[in-house]
């Protein structure tokens, strides 16, 4: 992993979010560049076409100049706190600041895709219709593992890190992306149901601990019940989505974690 792409909403989730894309760039091995996105939305995607007025997509347009101004304040802020002045941070580290008007598809093809790996909040009630397709779409469009963090985590992520595995792709490519934390966090351990088996191909070299997973009605409460006992500051599971549930944003344990931010959660689909 070279880069990573910290996608902002809630003004008060981006200290968050920033303070995590620090900890990945000083934990994980070749990271070397932070782009935060504040995706300003076009007027027609707030509202869909419904024939707006010049002065009624000017109104919007000024929403949304002002919602990325304040964002932009804020990463100001943490960029000197953080690393200090320009010329502190020259040679150092490489952080940029994106805030172009771009509609779902773009921002995940033309930035998305080019980052090692995306960090955002949790999915919130107060996101827009526009910013919760981009959820959807940086799981499911990206290709990319994503790393959603809770709205107020004030801890150190990656120390100790809870790992749900099953034998599908998705959760292959989960695992697989995790190995840039895994190997330099103290403790690791695996959840592992009857019928499968550990992947030690994907893990090799790492002193796992092996974890039997109950059958239970709720497996997504289970494993963030799991993931508590071990005291787990980051949790990896494989993204799903259900031909059936296509509306959802995820599949049934993966949708319910997302809609319980405990711990951080890194996920690919």
């Amino acid at each position: 992993m070279q880069r990573c792409l910290v996608i902002l909403s809630q003004l008060d989730q981006a200290e968050v979010l920033l303070g995590m894309a620090a900890q990945v760039l000083s934990r994980v091995r070749g990271m070397q560049r932070i782009d935060v996105l504040a995706a300003r939305e076009p007027p027609d995607q707030l509202l869909g076409h419904i024939g707006l007025s010049d002065a009624q997509a000017q109104t919007l347009h000024a929403s949304q100049m002002e919602w990325a101004n304040a964002l932009h304040t804020r990463f100001q802020r943490w960029l000197a706190q953080e690393y200090g002045t320009p010329a502190d941070r020259l040679g150092k580290v490489e952080v940029n600041w994106l805030d172009p008007e771009i509609t779902v598809d773009r921002m995940i093809a033309g930035y998305g895709k080019d980052a090692d790996l995306l960090i955002m909040g949790f999915p919130d009630s107060r996101d827009s219709a526009q910013k919760h397709l981009a959820t959807k779409a940086a799981i499911f469009e990206s290709g990319r593992p994503v790393l959603f963090v809770p709205p107020f985590w004030d801890q150190t992520s990656g120390d100790r890190i809870f790992m749900a595995w099953k034998n599908t792709p998705p959760c292959r490519r989960a695992f697989f992306a995790a190995r840039s934390f895994v190997g330099a966090a103290k403790a690791v351990e695996v959840a592992v149901s009857a019928t499968d088996t550990l992947p030690l191909d994907i893990l090799p070299g790492i002193t796992v601990t092996q974890q039997p997973v109950a059958d239970t009605r709720n497996a997504g409460q289970t494993l963030l019940d799991m993931a508590n006992s071990f005291r787990a500051d980051m949790l990896v599971i494989g993204g799903y989505q259900h031909n059936m549930l296509y509306s959802r944003l995820v599949g049934s344990v993966t949708d319910y974690i997302l809609a319980n931010p405990r711990v951080p959660v890194l996920l690919q689909h």
